[in-house]
């Protein structure tokens, strides 16, 4: 018996030995010669510190995971670091993946473990192609505390006592209180499952580069952004800024996207493909589509936009201040449309030229929170205009801020551009 039970743990610590990178597996990538845009491929996965558990480098896949809405209502005490701490609670568990190994690489044996190898490669792809603008902000930092996680199958609860699932499928989202993501399972949606679409995975990412090069890499940054969630009774001039941050923040993240990937309909083709219930957002995202060469700041602001238009961004009497229902992505196509037109359409000259401007005017924004000034997008536009070479580059740009935001402009608030 005792021979019996050592040969056993010998085989268990052998199979359960870790498998760090690179690692080759199987996974979903973008082919758009494909039925479906994707195909399955080989990936080599260079940040995982053990293919058994989900553990990383620079981020963790963890299942179980449950972000409690209790916690989300505490978020006033301690700094970053230790909301962060609290609000991922236990931290979900290791992944254990179904998996072979076919001698050249590892396949998975189920859809979950598909799903969670799929998960890895695209926010893997999403830190190297930050890396690649130059990035310096916690986004993309190695440290310890810099650590994010991804929450796979993960669910949004009413209380750790009671888990009540909220929010379970057919999404992924950053969230800043965990300081990682939540990649949810597919319900309803057709198509490759948002989580699993590298596109949708980028601009994921893209939100934990704006916040931390908004609120995190600028002293006070933090007390900024904690007090802006936590406001119960906002001033109708505080929801206007926050609605165009937002908006910002989505068009922003729609166009790291589109430069990672170097395809410009990686958003919109997410969703034209999930089903007719998401066609509206496949339209209202295309950067090159009907909205984005209508809308403008102005226009959205004073409503002299058509029914269809007005109806699509939940524009009311209130739109001068941006109130409550508008939809917010409609500031984000403008500023996505801008920055398109002001790489030339060009997926090459996005990354090489706009996008590490994008990241040196994010800063400044934080700075103008903390310093109490009112946000309107001149906080982003004449620092990214500033951050653009004398030239060509910053010609096209200035040539977007009069087309799109021509009051800002007649105002003086985007003076490199006077």
């Amino acid at each position: 018996m005792l021979r019996f039970s050592s040969v056993v743990v010998v085989a268990c610590a052998a199979a359960c030995a870790p498998i760090p990178g690179p690692v080759v597996v199987e996974a979903v990538v973008p082919d758009l010669d494909s039925d479906g845009f994707v195909t399955l491929d080989d990936v080599t996965l260079q940040t995982v510190v053990d293919l058994n558990t989900g553990r990383g480098a620079r981020f963790d896949v963890r299942g179980d995971f449950k972000l409690n809405s209790t916690d989300l209502n505490d978020l006033g005490a301690g700094d970053f670091d230790e909301v962060v701490a609290r609000v991922r609670g236990d931290g979900g568990s290791d992944v254990g993946p179904h998996m072979h190994d076919d001698g050249d690489r590892y396949v998975a044996d189920d859809y979950e473990t598909l799903f969670y190898f799929t998960v890895f490669a695209n926010f893997e792809a999403a830190f190297t192609a930050a890396d690649a603008l130059g990035d310096t902000s916690r986004a993309t930092g190695t440290d310890d505390k810099d650590h994010a996680i991804v929450g796979m199958f993960a669910s949004v609860v009413l209380a750790p006592f009671l888990p009540v699932p909220l929010l379970t499928s057919d999404n992924a989202a950053y969230a800043a209180p965990i300081d990682g993501w939540l990649a949810l399972r597919s319900a309803f949606q057709d198509g490759v499952p948002f989580s699993m679409h590298r596109g949708v995975i980028a601009h994921e990412f893209g939100h934990r580069l704006f916040f931390h090069n908004v609120f995190t890499s600028v002293a006070g940054g933090f007390s900024v952004w904690r007090s802006d969630i936590t406001e119960t009774e906002p001033t109708a001039a505080e929801v206007r800024e926050q609605m165009l941050l937002k908006g910002l923040d989505e068009g922003l993240a729609d166009v790291f996207a589109i430069s990672a990937l170097g395809d410009k309909d990686t958003i919109t083709r997410a969703f034209a493909v999930a089903g007719p219930v998401y066609a509206p957002e496949a339209a209202r995202r295309d950067v090159e589509g009907d909205l984005a060469a209508v809308a403008t700041y102005d226009r959205l602001r004073t409503l002299d936009l058509g029914d269809d238009v007005l109806e699509s961004c939940r524009l009311t009497d209130a739109a001068e201040n941006f109130e409550e229902p508008f939809n917010f992505y409609c500031v984000g196509v403008v500023v996505a449309a801008a920055m398109w037109q002001t790489a030339e359409a060009d997926p090459a000259i996005l990354r090489s030229e706009v996008e590490p401007a994008v990241l040196q005017a994010l800063p400044k924004i934080g700075e103008a929170l903390v310093n109490d000034i009112a946000f309107d997008l001149d906080v982003f536009l004449e620092p990214f205009v500033g951050a653009l070479p004398v030239g060509r580059r910053r010609a096209a740009a200035c040539e977007q801020v009069r087309a799109r935001f021509r009051s800002l402009l007649d105002d003086g608030k985007v003076p490199s551009c006077l």
